[in-house]
Parts: C-alpha cells; structure tokens; sequence
C-alpha cells in the first residue's frame, strides 16, 4: 500500500464501492424479473444515473473543489486558504504538494532573478573599483613623477603635494570601506558602547569635515546648537557614530555646489532616541532614486554626478552601523532643492556631566626630551618614513625587522627608552614580541603600530597592554602627541651616547 497516495485510495474505494453495488443490483434484479426486459432496462438506467451521479458528486467534493482551491491559492499567493480542505484530508498533501512546488518555483525564480542582479551589480561594482582605485593612483604616480623629473616651482610643488595627499586619503577610504563591508557580512563588526561627550564630539566633527571643503567652493557647514543639549554623557558606540555623521556630511558636501550644509540632533522624549538630521542644499535626488539609495554599489548616475567619485558603500555602511546601535536612518529629498538624512539611536545617558576637552598643543622643540627609540618594521619604505618622522624632533632610532629582532635588541641595549612596534611581521609578530619584553621590562612603553584601523583592533591592541596605537597610514601630529602624553613613562638615560644599528 506504500506505494499508493492515501488520498487517491479514499476517493476510488467508495465508487468502487458503488460500482459493485451497481452490478450487484442489476444481477439480482435481472434474476427476479427475467421476463421483464422494459422493467430491466429502466431499473438498469435508473441505478446507472444514480451511480454516475454518485461518481460525478465525489469527483466535484474531492477532486475538483480542491484543485479549484489551489489553483485560487496559486493566483491569490496565499498558502493560508489550503485550511480550507476537509477535515479528512482529502487530496490535502497532494495540494500541499502542488502548491509548495508551485512557492519553490517562484522562489527558485526570484533566487535566479537576485543573482543576475547581483552579477550585475558584481560587475559593475568591479569596473566602478577600477575606475575609482585608479584615478587616485594616477594622481600619486603622475604628480610624484612631475616632482622627481621636472623643477616645479615653490607654488606648484606645494600643489602637486597636496593632490598626493588628498589622493592618498581617498584611496585608503576606499581600502577602508571595502574592508568595514566585507566585516559586517560576515559580523565581525560589534558596537562598542562607552559614554562619551556628544556635543564635543560633534564639535570635533564639524572641524575635521570642515577643511575639507575645497576654498574656492561657495559652500558652508554648520552645527546648529539644539534646542535641548544633552548634559549628561551619552552611552553609545562613538567610533561608529562619527563614521555615520562624517559619512553623511561628505555626502552632502560631495552633492552640494553651493549654499549650506546643517547638522545636529534634537531629543525626542517620547520615543526615548536621539535623532540627528544632516541637511544640503545640494542637487537632491527623483523618488525613483531614493528608493535604492541604501543598497551598496548604488548610486546616482545622471549628468550632475558623472564626475563625482565613490563606491556606493557610505550608505550602506551608515546604515548597518545604525541598525547596529539599534535605529533607523530614512531620507525627505527633493530634485535640484536638496535633502535632508535623518536617523536615530537610542538615548542612554551615564548621569555624568559632560566635561570640555581641550586638545594638547605639542611640545615646543626646546622641551622635547631625547629618546632613544626602537622601531619594530620589516617593511622598507615604512621604516624610511617613520624614521624620517623621528628624525624631525633629533630621536635616536634603531630598528629591528621582526619580533625576534626586537626581543633580542631589548634584552641587549638597556638605553632603548620607547618601541613602536609593527603589529604583523615575519618570523614573530607584534603581540608576541611585547610579552616577551614585558618579562625582564616591564615598565618600558611600546606603542603599537598597525595597519588595521577598526574599533576591534585597537580594543585588542590596549587589552593586550600596549601603551598607545597609531595607525597607517601614519599621522606624525597624532604620533608626536602620544609621545609627549607618554615621554614621563620612559627610563631616563644618558641620550648624548649613541648606538649602532
């Protein structure tokens, strides 16, 4: 019996059923009346209708009314009117059956569709990569070789530097969207939450973004002071909520020829979240557009926007950091007036007040104090550069090319006062090398330097007992800061005797 439908057995067994009762009628029937041929035959005909009537009324109960169901329920796309079925199940898998190979399809089909979307995207993305890594490239490559072979005037190398170092920036921020992508796919990306000055950390924004804005463009930017100013410190994830803000702010600027761009936030009490807007008076965007605006590897494409750079990952990122910190980001936009990005994050707040801070100028040059400093780098031209960084303020540098070569420079040379230590290196890396150090020196500072530039990373770089990160590509202000906040910590020596590399 395995080998037959239930369903199919339930609906042939009772006209089987009535078929035999048919012959059985008509055979004893014919054996009473033998001599009565027009009383047969009418009996006959009668029992006949009534079986095929039988018949045609299980046939419409079982087989037509549910397959009419389902073909209601496939035009309809709802699974829910499958309830309807009889309670005893007939033809009940069988139009589950049907109907789940008809979902499966359409799900096969839209799985089909996505993926030549995404190949799409996938290839457009790759040449719009192309084009966005080389354009930068060509920038360095080009105005380094106008440096090197040609005699470029005072005004003109100061240019040329400057195009090298904005093209630099933008090539990291690309790398750096790639990789902030490529983590939260893969979930790697968790929000670190710590209370922090909200006022002051916008404040910090607005200066960094500002001077960014090219001079001779007809564009300001502003934080309006809210109405109702936190005072106490919020408890989020700073780090990423910079990124969000910057993001969107270089959009505006990006989008913006002229006038104004706004920011800041306003306390909405009853929903218990803070809620930010950044507002342009910009070239905005059609209804259309905005509907995709949040996918990755979108973006405008018109002819106000042909030579504007980027990727199409800043959204994206702003809005996974967003969702991540538990808010939602939507957008008001309207073609050739501008548009306004507006997201939320819960309120949380420590009840401490917040506090100013004030940033540390650097030490004047007649109050730095002479160290002698270890650089952990095995790769040349890192080392070049930050040995030419260390030789601005007159330190003694020494290298070491691995980990294993810093161990061995620490346990022999006791005047090294400080090490900046490469994260990655052959033979032994940075983390390994510190903890060895830390055995016979424990008190000697080691800075960690790395070219990973996520919040992770440099929780794992203090957690595993660096003093202070830098990263690269590497800031000699942020570097030379850190040496002063930390120059007290280092062994005093007798610097006026040099060592040997």
């Amino acid at each position: 019996m395995k080998f037959f439908n239930p369903a199919l057995i339930r609906f042939l067994i009772p006209i089987g059923g009535s078929v035999l009762l048919f012959l059985i009628y008509n055979v004893v029937f014919f054996s009473f009346h033998k001599g009565d041929s027009v009383l047969f035959i009418s009996s006959f005909l009668f029992s006949a209708i009534a079986v095929i009537s039988f018949i045609t009324f299980r046939f419409v109960k079982v087989v037509k009314q549910p397959f009419d169901l389902i073909i209601h329920a496939i035009n309809s796309n709802d699974f829910n009117l499958l309830s309807h079925f009889n309670s005893d199940g007939n033809f009940n898998k069988i139009g589950h059956f049907i109907f789940k190979s008809y979902l499966q399809k359409e799900e096969l089909q839209k799985a089909k569709e996505k993926a030549e979307e995404s190949d799409l995207l996938k290839a457009s993305f790759l040449t719009n990569l192309s084009h966005e890594i080389r354009t930068p490239m060509n920038a360095i490559l080009g105005f380094s070789d106008l440096l090197s072979t040609q005699n470029p005037s005072e005004a003109e190398r100061v240019d040329y530097i400057n195009v090298i170092k904005r093209s630099g920036k933008n090539l990291v921020s690309i790398i750096d969207d790639l990789i902030e992508m490529s983590k939260i796919d893969t979930n790697q990306v968790k929000p670190n939450l710590k209370a922090f000055n909200l006022d002051e950390t916008l404040l910090e924004i607005k200066q960094a973004v500002e001077i960014t804005i090219p001079k001779d463009k007809p564009l300001r930017l502003f934080f309006d002071k809210p109405k109702h100013a936190i005072v106490y410190q919020l408890i989020s994830d700073e780090t990423k909520l910079r990124q969000i803000i910057v993001n969107l702010l270089n959009n505006a600027i990006k989008y913006s020829e002229k006038g104004t761009v706004n920011f800041s936030y306003k306390i909405s009490t009853q929903n218990n979240v803070l809620e930010f807007y950044v507002t342009d008076t910009g070239i905005g965007m059609s209804k259309e557009d905005t509907k995709n605006i949040f996918i990755r590897f979108n973006r405008i494409q018109n002819d106000k926007t042909i030579n504007l750079s980027g990727l199409g990952l800043g959204l994206a990122i702003s809005k996974a950091y967003i969702e991540m910190l538990g808010g939602e980001i939507w957008l008001e936009s309207i073609e050739n007036f501008g548009s306004t990005f507006s997201f939320t994050i819960p309120l949380k707040l420590n009840r401490l007040a917040t506090q100013p801070i004030t940033e540390i100028a650097l030490k004047a040059e007649d109050k730095i104090k002479p160290l002698n400093i270890l650089i952990a780098e095995d790769d040349e031209i890192n080392f070049m550069l930050i040995n030419k960084v260390m030789k601005i303020r007159n330190y003694h540098v020494i290298r070491a090319k691995n980990g294993k070569e810093a161990v061995e420079i620490c346990k022999e040379n006791d005047s090294i006062q400080l090490v900046i230590m490469d994260m990655k290196m052959p033979i032994m890396g940075g983390f390994e090398a510190r903890k060895i150090i830390k055995t016979f020196k424990p008190f000697l500072p080691i800075i960690a330097h790395t070219a990973y530039s996520s919040a992770e990373i440099s929780s794992k770089v203090f957690n595993a007992g660096f003093i202070d990160c830098i990263t690269k590509p590497l800031d000699k202000t942020k570097l030379f800061r850190i040496i002063d906040r930390i120059e007290h910590l280092t062994p005093d020596i007798d610097t006026t005797k040099t060592f040997v590399n």
